[in-house]
């Protein structure tokens, strides 16, 4: 700790003094996009270099080398004269984490089937994982099958509609029927919707098995590898409220053991796997009986933190107003157990890129001495590897004011490998950003694409969902798949990079990186964010979205 309070006290003076330099400089209003400003390739890859650099050693969230890359985006941030946005006048908000890591010897699970009582076994037959805020529970209770468990009255689906759950165990199909909207699945789909709505019912526990689909993509004996791995969460500060918790007691089950469950129903487990394929099983008593027992190893909190600055704006009431401009500076740190000698997951891509594209924005805004109406607010946040932590923790506290923030554009992960013809937005098509995005594009010829990989759900799975939880419109840019200038199938390129590099020791500086494609990309970035910000109205949801409907302010 001793070494982290010097390294942000020498950063805080450096930062003093080049704000004092930069604070008299004339800027004038950026009312339009007719101007563009340069980007530079160079300074991309220079802040690619230092952040992918072995010396970080994977910028894990909590480590001394993620604590280098904030100090190294804090100074960037001084330079450029951005006001501190984090706390008590510094770049930095400090996020308060703790580590839970499952106590295999006392984690249990047992049925009682037609009276006979059999006991289950970690990792063969049931998972359960260490956790923060629920760290322990001992419950027995009946098992009632849910279908999905999906409650989503505002899409007519109501998979819990005449069960009763309270002081019982909820067994559901993981995921969400095929006939969702892709991303509607993904969020009523996620466990943690599940539990906290079994939760407000009274449920004890909760139970999941994959369906055909799922458990063909990620089989449940995969998850036996995972038994020893630590989980992150935030650490509630002394004020605030934090997201309610869901059942204490989860697990996941094989299909073998499903069955048996089923069977002593009386129920046939393939029509029900069948029939979810295709729909939603209805629900029932099952008659079985089920007995959870877990307990975690909780850490000491650490902290590790948001990078956040303002560029203010210059309309005098829209100047309180925000864009938030957001990267996660975060990677997955050392793979002790990486083949070869290599361990380092170095992150260039994910998401060195991303970073750098932010700052690059930066840059072009001190390059050209212009300022937007609006501010924007650049952060570069923690955790996203660990569950999109830090943004949620700066959507939940964020250091200005909530309703202030009027838009989020997200950087995770460009894939700048190839000169892209066309980008995937997601979200755009979800609120008036759509629009805006188009037209940004349209100014220097690039193509809107379609989501590639909806079955992925991958407009909840980066930062940007933070702040659509908090009702704020967001929209998430990665390079498109279609065809280079050059005749390259980007759709091949990235593909390959999520199968050989993505959370690899190989995602390091080896890659053939297009510099220039990230100053293209940095410009995309640009004009949305620009637009946004000097706009007369504020960003709105599409009338009836679900997203804008689900998270309304």
């Amino acid at each position: 700790m001793k070494t982290k309070k010097i390294l942000r006290r020498g950063f805080s003076l450096l930062a003093l003094g080049v704000l004092a330099a930069c604070t008299g400089a004339q800027v004038k209003t950026a009312t339009s996009d007719s101007d563009i400003p340069t980007f530079s390739p160079d300074r991309i890859k220079a802040d690619v270099t230092f952040l992918a650099d072995d010396l970080l050693r994977g910028r894990d969230t909590g480590s001394e080398g993620y604590r280098i890359a904030a100090n190294y985006v804090a100074a960037e941030y001084a330079r450029l004269g951005l006001k501190p946005a984090g706390v008590d006048g510094s770049y930095f908000q400090e996020v308060p984490f703790q580590t839970a890591k499952l106590d295999q010897a006392k984690a249990s699970m047992s049925l009682t089937l037609n009276g006979e009582e059999k006991t289950l076994n970690l990792g063969d037959d049931f998972f359960m994982g260490g956790e923060v805020r629920l760290p322990s529970g001992d419950e027995t209770g009946e098992i009632v099958f849910a279908g999905y468990g999906i409650h989503a009255p505002e899409i007519g689906h109501d998979d819990l509609a005449g069960l009763d759950l309270n002081g019982k165990i909820v067994l559901t199909l993981s995921g969400g029927p095929t006939s969702f909207n892709t991303e509607v699945r993904a969020h009523h789909g996620s466990s943690t919707t599940k539990r906290a709505e079994f939760a407000k019912r009274g449920a004890i526990g909760y139970i999941s098995f994959g369906s055909l689909t799922n458990e063909k993509r990620r089989p449940f004996e995969r998850l036996k590898k995972y038994l020893g791995i630590e989980s992150f969460d935030w650490v509630m500060p002394e004020t605030g409220e934090a997201p309610k918790p869901g059942v204490a007691l989860s697990a996941a089950i094989s299909h073998d053991v499903a069955r048996q469950i089923f069977e002593a129903a009386g129920k046939s487990f393939d029509e029900i796997l069948n029939e979810a394929e295709v729909g939603s099983p209805k629900g029932f008593d099952t008659g079985v009986t089920a007995h959870m027992a877990f307990d975690s190893e909780l850490s000491d909190v650490f902290e590790s933190p948001n990078v956040l600055a303002v560029l203010e704006g210059s309309d005098p009431v829209l100047k309180d107003e925000y864009v938030v401009l957001s990267a996660h500076l975060d990677h997955i740190g050392i793979a002790e157990h990486a083949k070869g000698d290599d361990k380092i997951n170095n992150g260039a891509i994910d998401n060195a890129t991303g970073v750098s594209v932010m700052m690059e924005v930066a840059r072009a805004y001190a390059r050209a001495g212009v300022k937007p109406r609006r501010s924007i607010l650049f952060a570069a946040v923690v955790a996203e590897e660990k569950g999109l932590l830090g943004a949620e923790y700066f959507a939940h506290f964020p250091t200005v004011e909530k309703s202030a923030m009027v838009a989020n554009v997200n950087l995770d992960m460009p894939i700048l490998l190839y000169d892209f013809s066309d980008v995937v937005a997601f979200g755009a098509e979800r609120s008036s950003l759509g629009p805006v995005t188009e037209a940004a594009l349209a100014q220097i010829n690039v193509t809107l694409g379609p989501d590639p990989m909806p079955e992925e759900g991958i407009f909840t799975r980066s930062d940007h969902y933070r702040f659509v939880q908090q009702g704020i419109p967001s929209v998430f840019l990665v390079t498109g798949w279609g065809k280079t200038e050059a005749g390259e199938d980007g759709g091949a390129i990235f593909r390959e990079f999520l199968g050989k590099t993505y959370h690899s020791p190989h995602d390091d500086l080896s890659q053939e990186i297009n510099y220039d494609a990230g100053a293209k990309f940095a410009k995309v970035n640009w004009l949305i964010v620009n637009s946004i910000a000097n706009t007369d109205a504020r960003p709105t949801w599409n009338e009836g979205d679900f997203f804008g409907t689900t998270f309304a302010r």
